[in-house]
C-alpha cells in the first residue's frame, strides 16, 4: 500500500528526486532505529512505510521522465520497425511500431516513440511481418480526444500504454527496407500469429475463431464489438481476457497429463518445473498482460512451495506479484486490466473461504462442494471489481452467477481440447477430430452466452459515478463484508442502509448538465452528427448522410446510455411535429433555424433564406461570401467531418467576412441552447 501511495502521489504531483532521496534516507534511519531496544519498535514500521513510499515516488518519477514532448505536427521522414503482427481491418492494416524521425527535432519536440501505424489495405500491407522495417514521410498525429461527452478517454489510454501517436499511410506512401533485429517478444507474437493461422487451416472461422484465439492465446483483435457486448452483458467477459482462470486451467491440464508418467519424488519435482516452464511459455505467447503475469507469478510461487513442501500465503503472493509488476512498470497501477485483475483475485482470496464455510462445503458431497466453490469464486470476483466496473462502464450483469456456473466447467473442457489440438499437430487425423469437437463446443458456448445476454434485464445501467463515488463504494463494500464476517450484523445492516440512502440521494454522482431544449453537435470525423433534445420528449438525430451510411452511433450511443436516452428518431425525410421541423437540411427547433449543407447544390439557389446557424459538413463546396448571400446567418459551425484543407479555407473566409465561426474539430462537441428564438453556444469537452 505505501508503494501504491507513492506511485499515486508521484503521478499526480511533480516530486523532485532530491526530496525523494531525503525521504528514503530518513526512512532507512527510522528502520535502523527500530532495531534498537532503547527506542520505540514502531519506528521500524514507520521507516519501512516511508521507504516504500519513496520507492514508489522514485519509480513513477523516472517513468514520467521518459515521456518526451509531443510530435511536431509537421511532415517528417521516419523509419519504423513493427513491434507486433499487423492486423488487417476494414480499410486499413494496423500495427504498433517504434518510429524514429530522421531529421533533427527541436528540444521541445518528440523524435522517437511507439506509434500506431495504419497502412491502407493492399497486397504489400498484407505481406508485412512483425520486426519488419518501413520508411515513410508523413505527419504523426498526437493522441487527442474528440471532445464529445461521455467519450472514451483516448489520451489517457494511449499514455498508459506508452503509445505516443498515430499515422495513416496511403498506398505507395511507404516502402519496406527489410527485417530489423527481432526480439524474443516479437518471435513470441509471430508464434501466436502462426497458432491463429493454424486454427484457420483447421476450418475455424467467424465467432468461433475469435473466441478460440482470445481464449487460448489472447488474440482479441478479431473479436467483434457485438460479441464483446454479449459476453459483457452475460457477466463472463473474463473468458475473453486471458487471466488466472485460463492459466489455472492450462496448469491443471499440463500437470494432470505429466502426472500420468509416474509418481516418484524426483519426477514430482521435474513435473512441477516442466509445468512451470510451459506455464511461462504460454504466458509469454499470450503477450505478458498484467493479468497473465500476476497469475504466472502466483502459480510459480505455489509450484515452488509444493516442491519445497511448504505452503505459500496467497495474500503475500498476490502482494509480491503486484510489487514486482509495479516496480518494473509503475503506470500499470492506472491500467484497467491491472485494477480488475488484482481486485478480483484479492476479493476471491478474502471472501471465498468464508463463503465456502458459510454454505457448509465440508459437510456435503463433491458435486455440492464444486458448485458452491464455483459460485463463491464468481460472486467474490464480481464484488471485487464492482467499484471499477461501475466507474468505467456503468453496467452490472444480473445473471453472472448462472452464466459462470454453466460456462466455467465448459471452459475447463475447452482448455483441455485446446492443449490436445496443439499436441496432436503431428497426427492430422486425430487433430481433425479434436478440431471438430472444439468447433462444436465453441458454437455451444457462444450460444449459451447469447441466451443469457438475451434474458430480461441481463445487464442493468448504473447511475454515473466519479472517482469519489467509486472509492466510497469500495469502502462500503469492505466495511459491510468485514462486519458480516465478524458477525456484527447490526453494523452491517446500518452500512447497507447508508449505502442505499446514498445511492437514492445520488450524493456522489456528478450532476449532469441540463440538455433540455438543446441541439448537441458532436465531433465526428466521418459525417455530421447532431442530437436534438426537447424538454421531456424523445430525441431526434440529424446526420449529413443517410442512417445506413452513418457511423454517428459511435459518438451518440455512449452519451445516450449515460443520460438514459432510450429512443431517438432519425430525421431524413421531411418531418414536422410539435417540437421540431426538418426539411431539405433545414432544422427548426425552439424558434432557432439551423441549415445543414454537405454539397454544392445551394450555389444554384438565387433566393435568400435567412437562418440563425449554418452547419457545414464534409462535401460542402463554395465560398463563404456567396454562402452568406444565400443564407444570411450570425454563426457558422464547421463540422469535424470537413477535410483539413477545406476547414482552413473556411476559417480564413469566415474571418474575412467577419462572421462568428465555431470549429468543432478543435473545440469538440458544442451545445446550442435554444430559448425563444435565440441561442447560446457552450463547449462540452470533458463532460
Amino acid at each position: 500500500m505505501p508503494l501504491i501511495g507513492g506511485i499515486v502521489i508521484g503521478w499526480l504531483c511533480n516530486v523532485d528526486l532530491l526530496h525523494t532521496a531525503t525521504l528514503f534516507a530518513l526512512s532507512l534511519l527510522a528502520v535502523a532505529a527500530g532495531f534498537s531496544s532503547r527506542l520505540p519498535a514502531w519506528l521500524f514500521g514507520v521507516g519501512a512505510t516511508g521507504a516504500m513510499l519513496a520507492i514508489g515516488l522514485f519509480v513513477i518519477t523516472c517513468d514520467k521522465a521518459v515521456e518526451t514532448p509531443r510530435w511536431s505536427g509537421r511532415k517528417v521522414a521516419c523509419e519504423a520497425q513493427l513491434l507486433e503482427v499487423p492486423y488487417m481491418g476494414g480499410v486499413a492494416t494496423r500495427a504498433l511500431a517504434y518510429v524514429v524521425a530522421d531529421d533533427g527535432s527541436a528540444a521541445d519536440e518528440r523524435s522517437e516513440g511507439r506509434v500506431n501505424i495504419f497502412f491502407a489495405n493492399s497486397v504489400e500491407a498484407e505481406a508485412l511481418r512483425v520486426g519488419e522495417k518501413v520508411r515513410f514521410e508523413a505527419v504523426i498525429e498526437n493522441p487527442r480526444n474528440a471532445g464529445n461527452p461521455a467519450e472514451f478517454d483516448v489520451e489517457r489510454y494511449m499514455r498508459l500504454k506508452g503509445v505516443s501517436g498515430s499515422v495513416f499511410l496511403p498506398v505507395g506512401g511507404w516502402q519496406s527496407v527489410g527485417m530489423g533485429n527481432v526480439s524474443l517478444q516479437m518471435r513470441a507474437l509471430a508464434l501466436r500469429d502462426d497458432i491463429v493461422k493454424m486454427y484457420e487451416r483447421q476450418g475455424f472461422e467467424g465467432n468461433a475463431l475469435s473466441l478460440l484465439a482470445a481464449f487460448s492465446v489472447g488474440e482479441k483483435r478479431g473479436f467483434s464489438q457485438e460479441l464483446k457486448e454479449v459476453y459483457s452483458d452475460a457477466g463472463v467477459s473474463h473468458l475473453l481476457a486471458l487471466s488466472g482462470l485460463h492459466l489455472g486451467l492450462f496448469y491443471m491440464v499440463v500437470v494432470t497429463l505429466l502426472g500420468l508418467a509416474g509418481g516418484s519424488r524426483k519426477w514430482y519435482i521435474a513435473r512441477e518445473l516442466l509445468a512451470l516452464l510451459l506455464l511461462w511459455v504460454f504466458a509469454f505467447v499470450a503477450g505478458l498482460t498484467p493479468s497473465i503475469v500476476r497469475a504466472a507469478v502466483l502459480f510459480s510461487l505455489v509450484s515452488v512451495g509444493r516442491c519445497l513442501r511448504r505452503d505459500s500465503s496467497s495474500l503475500n503472493s498476490l502482494a509480491f506479484a503486484a510489487m514486482v509488476m509495479l516496480l518494473f512498470s509503475p503506470r500499470l497501477l492506472f491500467d484497467i486490466s491491472f485494477q480488475l485483475s488484482f481486485s478480483a483475485v484479492l476479493a476471491i482470496i478474502l471472501l471465498t473461504p468464508w463463503l465456502r464455510e458459510l454454505f457448509g462445503c465440508n459437510k456435503h458431497g463433491r458435486l455440492y462442494r464444486s458448485a458452491v466453490s464455483l459460485l463463491a469464486v464468481s460472486f467474490s470476483a464480481q464484488v471485487g471489481v464492482l467499484p471499477f466496473v461501475w466507474y468505467y462502464f456503468g453496467t452490472f450483469p444480473l445473471y453472472f452467477l448462472f452464466a459462470n456456473l454453466l460456462l466455467v466447467p465448459l471452459a475447463t473442457v475447452l482448455m483441455t481440447l485446446v492443449v490436445q489440438l496443439w499436441v496432436t499437430v503431428p497426427v492430422p487425423l486425430v487433430q481433425q477430430c479434436v478440431a471438430w469437437l472444439l468447433s462444436w463446443l465453441l458454437a455451444f458456448m457462444n450460444g449459451v452466452v447469447e441466451f443469457v445476454a438475451s434474458l430480461p434485464a441481463a445487464s442493468v445501467m448504473l447511475p454515473q459515478v466519479g472517482v469519489a463515488g467509486a472509492c466510497f463504494t469500495a469502502f462500503m463494500l469492505v466495511a459491510f463484508f468485514y462486519c458480516v464476517m465478524r458477525r456484527r450484523y447490526l453494523f452491517a445492516a446500518l452500512i447497507s442502509m447508508a449505502a442505499v440512502v446514498t445511492v437514492m440521494l445520488n450524493i456522489f454522482t456528478d450532476k449532469g448538465a441540463d440538455y433540455s431544449d438543446s441541439v448537441l453537435l458532436f465531433n465526428n470525423n466521418k459525417s455530421g452528427a447532431a442530437l436534438v433534445l426537447p424538454q421531456g420528449g424523445e430525441g431526434y438525430v440529424v446526420s449529413s448522410v443517410p442512417k445506413f451510411d452513418s457511423d454517428a452511433d459511435r459518438v451518440l450511443v455512449p452519451f445516450m446510455e449515460r443520460e438514459g436516452i432510450t429512443s431517438v428518431r432519425w430525421l431524413e425525410s421531411p418531418y414536422t411535429d410539435s417540437c421540431v421541423s426538418y426539411s431539405d437540411g433545414l432544422l427548426s427547433f425552439a424558434g432557432v433555424r439551423m441549415q445543414l449543407l454537405a454539397d454544392d447544390c445551394w450555389l444554384s439557389d438565387s433566393l435568400q433564406h435567412p437562418v440563425d446557424v449554418l452547419w457545414l459538413c464534409r462535401g460542402f463546396l463554395g465560398p463563404v461570401e456567396r454562402l452568406l448571400e444565400v443564407y444570411p446567418a450570425s454563426c457558422i459551425v464547421l463540422d469535424g467531418s470537413l477535410y483539413a484543407g477545406s476547414r482552413r479555407r473556411l476559417l480564413r473566409e469566415c474571418g474575412a467576412a467577419g462572421v462568428g465561426c465555431i470549429d468543432i474539430s478543435q473545440l469538440g462537441a458544442v451545445k446550442l441552447k435554444a430559448a425563444d428564438g435565440s441561442f447560446s453556444v457552450e463547449t462540452m469537452r470533458g463532460k
